[in-house]
């Protein structure tokens, strides 16, 4: 059977995860990596093919059907659509793009190409992710009344000193695209749309090391189940991140998913 043939852009840590998983499934096959680093740099074996441009490894690669986009955030929209022009199907980190228009590029170029774009969103394959969206859909708790997302984190100089675009409005984005866009993906995944949004931002403890603010209250209602929704979050925990959680108040029960990692369940 043929295997199915991967590149790689972008070699850090995630890059390399990628990189791992790759090699661990027998059915596919690591072409090739781009890094502006070198491998040595990288960390990377040197017997795999390397490329300082990610455009000449879509070049002398033609073979490839799937690229992996594990670069700043900034630069993952427009990695993606010259992937997709040169036919490949795409496997990108969140986020897909930092803009609505972006975002939109990279789905119009696969929709005309025939290829599949696939954002990295582990959460929802999570247990207790899946477990309460089973609980919502079944409607176990019957109508939804109230919904309140809170992702309390620190991120400090242990944290944006790692990389340089860590903390630039242009390649990282911010809090809500970097940190906490799993949880605002696991949202609509359960609860589908929002609208009437009001927001207030702050920034607390970042004014020296981001380009962004660090906490937010985010107010809203949910379209499908004409209930009322909280988005709290926050980059400015000292030590430790704090929680991640999603509680949710029905009609016959309430139920919360969280934890440090949203990974405990409580009923």
């Amino acid at each position: 059977m043929r295997k199915v043939k991967f590149g790689v852009i972008g070699a850090g840590h995630i890059g390399k995860r990628h990189m791992e998983m790759i090699r661990r499934n027998e059915a596919f096959d690591l072409v090739a990596f781009s890094d502006l680093k070198s491998p040595e740099e990288c960390f990377v074996d040197a017997g795999l093919p390397y490329f300082s441009d990610y455009r000449d490894l879509l070049k002398a690669h033609p073979e490839l059907d799937v690229v992996c986009i594990c670069t700043p955030n900034g630069l993952h929209a427009s990695q993606a659509v010259d992937a997709i022009q040169a036919d490949c199907h795409v496997v990108i980190e969140k986020p897909m793009a930092l803009t609505r228009a972006d975002g939109e590029e990279v789905l119009h170029a696969a929709l005309s190409k025939g290829k599949q774009v696939f954002c990295v969103m582990q959460n929802r394959y999570s247990p207790p992710s899946i477990w309460l969206r089973d609980v919502i859909q079944n409607g176990t708790i019957g109508a939804i009344h109230m919904v309140q997302v809170q992702c309390f984190w620190n991120r400090d100089d242990r944290y944006y000193g790692k990389s340089p675009w860590k903390g630039t409005q242009d390649l990282d984005g911010g809090t809500l695209f970097t940190q906490f866009s799993h949880f605002i993906d696991l949202m609509y995944w359960i609860f589908g749309d929002i609208h009437k949004i009001q927001s207030r931002f702050a920034d607390f403890t970042h004014q020296q090391n981001t380009d962004f603010e660090d906490s937010g209250l985010i107010s809203f209602e949910f379209v499908k189940h004409d209930a009322l929704g909280v988005f709290n979050f926050s980059t400015a925990v000292a030590n430790q991140n704090f929680e991640s959680s999603v509680t949710v108040i029905g009609e016959h029960g309430t139920v919360k998913v969280g934890g440090q990692y949203m990974n405990e369940v409580e009923t």
